[in-house]
């Protein structure tokens, strides 16, 4: 059943037949539903799917950081701008063997700089350390900027992710993994956020360690 939103002249969401009607942005649309065809899939579509289906699942872990932070393309929504940046430039291998380049992976982009010479190591039980070093202070590059710091654990399939781990002055911040880490290789990653929310920064990508 649709429901109309304005009056019999306005628009409408829902299902009408075979006519479906959605809003956009403040645009009303209306769209056919799509019809079955008995045509199999090519490979071609097989390895766009698979790139969907492997992207979305392992994005979903980092929606609060994207939803904020996944600036400088705006044609869709933040999430759907960076399934479909990744999906360019992340996805690596011919199907069905596809998997995610760690190092390709961006779910914070902006115009805010990065930092230089950063460092990640894992010398504490359930800790790793990230530390970097700092060029004169600038709007793009402020000594208030937040930091973020972000590790993957491909073998647990888990994000652990520390927002306002500190602020770029600071050089150097600590974030806390659960004990079960230990000995598990994990891809690590920091980005910075401005004071006022307004900018991101493009994350950058430290490499991998094992945890102690």
């Amino acid at each position: 059943m649709a429901r109309i939103k304005k009056g019999i002249l306005g628009g409408f969401s829902g299902k009408v037949g075979t006519v479906v009607g959605a809003s956009w942005k403040t645009v009303d649309y209306m769209r056919g539903l799509p019809r079955p065809s008995n045509k199999p899939s090519t490979m071609k579509q097989l390895a766009q799917r698979n790139k969907m289906a492997l992207l979305r699942g392992f994005l979903l872990g980092l929606r609060d950081v994207i939803e904020l932070r996944f600036q400088n393309i705006s044609k869709y929504t933040p999430m759907n701008d960076a399934l479909s940046y990744n999906m360019l430039n992340t996805i690596e291998g011919i199907h069905p063997e596809q998997s995610v380049n760690f190092k390709q992976l961006i779910f914070s982009k902006g115009d805010l700089l990065g930092t230089w010479s950063p460092k990640v190591v894992s010398i504490k039980s359930n800790s790793v350390d990230f530390s970097w070093k700092n060029g004169n202070f600038t709007p793009l590059c402020a000594a208030d900027d937040q930091v973020t710091l972000v590790v993957y654990n491909p073998v647990k399939k888990v994000f652990c992710i520390l927002e306002n781990a500190g602020l770029r002055e600071d050089k150097a911040s600590r974030l806390l993994l659960p004990e079960d880490f230990a000995g598990d290789t994990l891809h690590c990653y920091i980005s910075f956020y401005s004071e006022n929310r307004k900018l991101a920064s493009t994350n950058e990508y430290l490499g991998e360690i094992t945890a102690v």
